[in-house]
């Protein structure tokens, strides 16, 4: 019997350990895709776009930023709009619909058709990184960092291999990328989605726990606006009719890095990270500086910063998600439109520094510029811990009361005590019971099946016999008992 119950223990291991290892190797493709389709949509799909609209790739962007601006708030205020299947809908529709367009632009080399079809394929592969995000939030920090960095390494060894397949192709590869991602982390996305759709919204939940999620203002999202920046401005430094200028040698200082984050037996250091892309950016910009300096050397540095941001980028809006799923959607639309705002402007940026290029002073004077404020943001954000802010993530705490007595009692006792205290009706005592654990008048009236206004009618009569003001007011009544009927029964807040 022994034997057989031992036996069943560690079958049950490996199949534990095989389920993990599945979907680390799953998520790592998909994140693998996501690295793959932005530098084909750099290096293979926006070449193609300029002979047919030069503006192609700016418009395309600038719309792709809206777009994940949008989301970001909406789904801030109302995550019920995003459940799985909408979501999964909306998201292959802009990919259809994109790719139709934009393959249908460069065959009839029509600039409208091309203009709304690589926009929308834009805002597609927006929503299929949020997708890849949310499905590789269920990883540990350390799976997830070695994850991304393996993700990342992996892609960049593969961009060698693009500059000597036919552009044909590697636009086919950018065009079906996105369904593929999407369709690795389908079955991680799933649940978190429905989950998080049936949950208080994002804004509530700040309310009510304002460590849950990060403020749209956040340093962090300044942060990777800067360095986007950054990202851009490398992405157009020696290039060549506005084709990356590929930089090979950037792999190995990757590939040590790679190495040194399988061999720690500890999750991911953003900090340090972060202090590695500074110094590599900063040196690069200066021997920028010096005249007759190697292209080489200049662009191996830039590359590395460049890529361990983005590997740090990755790692801690996903990490952000894994901290509280209800804020993950918000998070990663936030940090991807920064991420996307960013490059934008640091590619236009480039552009025209490229073209005042005989312009010694005016050369001189942006890389100053540049140096300047990388340098101004180490000094006065010395205090800034990427660590410490995704560890300052908490998801909001089950409310667990104490009776005078020091039993657990449940919010619906509780409710129940303090509907019996004010008199409440039975109507009453139910939209009491919902309004406390966070829910609107317009979830209410989906619940209930009655009208907004019978709704909002019974919840003034609520507040006028608790004595309350607001939805906040009521929910410290429940959870603190912080009127003198509540103080009688000798309630608190564990």
């Amino acid at each position: 019997m022994q034997d057989s119950e031992l036996h069943n223990t560690i079958s049950q291991a490996r199949q534990y350990s095989d389920r993990q290892i599945s979907s680390f190797l799953l998520c790592t493709l998909a994140l693998s895709g996501a690295f793959l389709c932005y530098w084909l949509l750099n290096f293979t799909a926006f070449p193609l776009f300029d002979p047919i609209y030069h503006w192609t790739r700016e418009l395309s962007a600038i719309i792709g930023g809206l777009a994940l601006t949008i989301v970001a708030f909406i789904s801030y205020w109302n995550t019920k709009l995003f459940t799985y299947q909408r979501t999964l809908m909306v998201s292959l529709g802009f990919l259809i619909v994109g790719v139709a367009g934009t393959l249908g632009g460069l065959t009839l080399k029509a600039q409208i058709l091309l203009v709304l079809g690589a926009s929308l394929l834009t805002v597609g592969i927006g929503f299929a990184n949020i997708l890849v995000g949310i499905g590789s939030s269920h990883l540990s920090l350390r799976q997830l960092g070695l994850s991304v960095t393996s993700a990342y390494v992996f892609t960049y060894a593969l961009r060698g291999t693009f500059s000597v397949i036919p552009s044909e192709f590697n636009l086919a590869l950018f065009c079906a990328m996105p369904f593929v991602m999407i369709f690795l982390v389908a079955r991680f996305v799933r649940p978190i989605l429905n989950h998080d759709a049936q949950s208080q919204s994002a804004a509530q939940m700040a309310q009510i726990a304002p460590t849950s999620m990060l403020p749209f203002s956040n340093r962090l999202f300044i942060t990777l606006l800067l360095f986007r920046f950054i990202y851009g401005f490398t992405l157009t430094f020696s290039e060549n009719n506005r084709v990356p200028l590929l930089v090979m040698t950037a792999l190995i200082p990757l590939a040590i890095f790679l190495v040194f984050v399988c061999a720690q037996r500890t999750p991911l250091n953003p900090d340090r990270l972060f202090k590695l892309s500074i110094v590599c950016s900063i040196a690069g910009f200066l021997l920028l500086t010096i005249p007759g300096v190697a292209t080489e050397p200049i662009s191996l540095l830039l590359s590395c910063g460049t890529g361990f941001f983005e590997i740090l980028l990755y790692f801690v809006l996903i990490a952000l998600g894994s901290k509280n799923s209800t804020s993950a959607l918000p998070m990663l639309a936030w940090g991807n439109a920064m991420a996307s705002w960013g490059t934008l402007l640091g590619a236009n940026f480039g552009r025209l520094a490229n073209d005042a290029a005989s312009n010694q002073t005016f050369t001189s004077a942006s890389l100053a510029i540049i140096i300047f404020v990388l340098v101004i943001y180490v000094v006065f954000e010395n205090g800034f811990s990427f660590s410490a802010t995704v560890r300052g993530i908490t998801a909001p705490p089950s409310i667990v009361l104490l009776d005078d007595h020091g039993q657990a009692q449940s919010i619906e006792q509780r409710c129940g005590v303090l509907g019996i205290t004010y008199d409440l009706t039975d109507r009453e005592q139910e939209i009491f019971e919902l309004l406390a654990r966070g829910r609107n008048i317009r979830y209410i009236e989906k619940e209930l099946m009655v009208s907004y206004n019978t709704v909002k009618t019974h919840v003034s009569h609520i507040y006028a016999k608790l004595g309350v003001h607001s939805h906040q007011e009521l929910i410290n009544l429940v959870e603190q008992g912080s009127n003198a009927s509540s103080q009688e029964h000798g309630d608190r807040l564990c």
